[in-house]
């Protein structure tokens, strides 16, 4: 039944053990998708058209702090609202399935380690589903643009990402990109995976804790390391 994904992104919310108990079988993962794209470069574009571009190129130019005057002028003339445009509309078209299909491979890898069986094409409907907490901060975002009057900054679009919640730290550190990425959507997605891995493995929950968990710690650990040694 074509409506009943649409049902299923409620219900991964609400009732997410039983939903993907049921998902396992046909994870129907398409139109989910199509909603987080479509939800994703709809805010985007939006973001970008309300904008009052002079107020933010001289925010974006002023966080990085001192800069050669060439690098300055280059930065500059990338940020128009022509080019903006086009990098957020690829981020939301290119960008999100690309995520997916790299976690799916990851679970598909995982998968195999724990004996489960399931096909590259399921993992990749599981990486969709267990993507949907995406979609509970476009609320969130749209009501900073709503609020704006176009001068709002992109650390601040994302209003449950650890930086704008506690940490406030400026563009200008190295630490920046990581604790804007960090956020609680991302939680509560390992979250939803640990509780969908059990449906799908019937594994025991600290393995599937695990297998949830470890991409996460892998990424931002080198990340941080990275951060703390080189800068």
């Amino acid at each position: 039944m074509a409506t009943q994904p649409l049902f299923d992104i409620g219900n991964v919310i609400l009732a997410p053990s039983p939903t993907f108990a049921r998902l396992k079988d046909k994870p129907r993962p398409f139109i989910p998708l199509l909603v987080l794209i479509l939800l994703t470069l709809a805010v985007s574009c939006w973001y970008v058209s309300s904008l009052d571009f002079a107020w933010f190129r001289e925010h974006m130019l002023a966080a990085q702090g001192p800069m050669k005057p060439e690098a300055r002028a280059a930065m500059a003339q990338f940020l128009t609202p022509k080019t903006m445009m086009w990098s957020s509309g690829a981020g939301a078209v290119l960008g999100t399935p690309l995520i997916c299909a790299i976690v799916a491979l990851y679970y598909l890898l995982a998968g195999k380690v724990m004996g489960t069986g399931i096909g590259y094409g399921k993992w990749f409907g599981f990486a969709v589903w267990t993507s949907i907490p995406r979609l509970l901060t476009v609320p969130l975002s749209a009501l900073q643009i709503l609020t704006s009057g176009g001068r709002l900054a992109p650390e601040d679009m994302n209003m449950v990402s650890l930086n704008y919640l506690l940490l406030h730290v400026p563009m200008s550190s190295p630490w920046f990109g990581f604790a804007t990425n960090l956020d609680l959507s991302s939680v509560w997605s390992i979250a939803l995976a640990v509780l969908g891995l059990k449906a799908w493995t019937g594994r025991s929950t600290a393995a599937c804790v695990t297998v949830a968990v470890l991409p996460y710690a892998v990424v931002y650990g080198i990340w941080a390391a990275k951060i703390a040694f080189l800068g």
